[in-house]
């Protein structure tokens, strides 16, 4: 099924036939269902909407925007028939509270109908952590060390450009180690050696040094290779917007460019870039923003209705 933007869809309609009625449709209406995973949604965390067709409604072009501007891309959905929909939303960590509306539009018989479906951003709950310990060289870098972060920017933007725009896995997330115990969450601000210095992007997994690290979900390699504050750092694109990151490690398995397959083995865990120990730090990204690898883990089991959950972990 082809990816729909929803203002490029509308505005082609309504060009090539002037003459559709507009009208909304009611909450309820039979042509379609329309699910959210919640009406709230935190910053840093995914908002998952589906769209269900009803098999007996031959429906046109489905779009969806986000108020009156943003079009959300939609893909098929994995786990329900009748050319059900899905699409995901990566809401921003820095984002303050706000209201905002998804519009679902659609064609049935030369009518246009639009259904409204509001949510709100909320503030997450999340701590502060000082960390102690971390070689004052990883936390005021020097000019030379600049100029190396710099260039690994550049690189890691460009890892992060789109290879696929359609769906690279066929389930939902494994954890990347066999024994889950989380040691930073998501979303704490992070002060080094008494200075703030970031807000942790991602989870922090206890890996002693050399514990396996394994593959989220299948997809390609975009970059394997040492970075200044990631050190032996692997990043998988997934598809659809969605990429997986995997930092510290002692030792790398996979290369750039190669494919991985769900559960294969991408490195060994250590203490390399800026760190105190050896550990895993694990990130995921969804169409450009870093979000909670947990509360995705769990967008994920809903959308391929599985019944893991990220509450059963540490």
């Amino acid at each position: 099924m082809k990816l729909i933007a929803a203002s490029v869809i509308v505005f082609l309609i309504i060009a090539a036939y002037p003459s559709f009625q507009y009208q909304r449709m009611l909450v309820g209406a039979p042509a379609l269902e329309t699910r959210v995973s919640g009406a709230q949604v935190a910053n840093g965390e995914t908002l998952l909407l589906e769209i269900i067709q009803a098999d007996t409604v031959a429906l046109g072009h489905i779009a969806v925007g986000i108020g009156d501007t943003t079009a959300l891309r939609l893909y098929p959905h994995p786990a329900e028939e009748d050319d059900a929909l899905f699409a995901m939303l990566g809401i921003d960590y820095y984002a303050r509270p706000y209201e905002d509306t998804l519009r679902v539009m659609w064609t049935e018989d030369d009518i246009f109908y639009e259904r409204a479906i509001p949510f709100a951003v909320v503030s997450g709950t999340y701590p502060s952590t000082r960390i102690t310990g971390v070689p004052q060289s990883r936390v005021t870098p020097s000019a030379a060390d600049y100029r190396r972060i710099a260039r690994e920017r550049r690189q890691i933007g460009a890892a992060y450009i789109s290879v696929r725009d359609s769906l690279l896995m066929d389930g939902p997330f494994r954890m990347p180690t066999e024994k889950v115990t989380i040691t930073g969450e998501y979303g704490s601000r992070r002060v080094f050696n008494g200075q703030l210095r970031s807000v942790h992007s991602g989870l922090d997994m206890r890996a002693y040094a050399g514990t396996p690290l394994y593959a989220a979900q299948s997809g390609r390699v975009k970059l394997a290779k040492n970075l200044f504050y990631s050190g032996n750092h692997v990043l998988i694109e997934h598809g659809m917007g969605i990429y997986s990151s995997y930092s510290h490690m002692s030792k790398l398995e996979v290369k750039t460019g190669e494919w991985v397959e769900e559960g294969q083995l991408m490195g060994l865990s250590g203490a390399t870039g800026r760190v105190t120990a050896a550990h895993l730090h694990w990130t995921v990204n969804v169409n450009g923003v870093r979000v909670s690898p947990l509360q995705f883990y769990d967008v994920l089991a809903t959308l391929y209705r599985t019944e893991d959950s990220s509450q059963h972990f540490e």
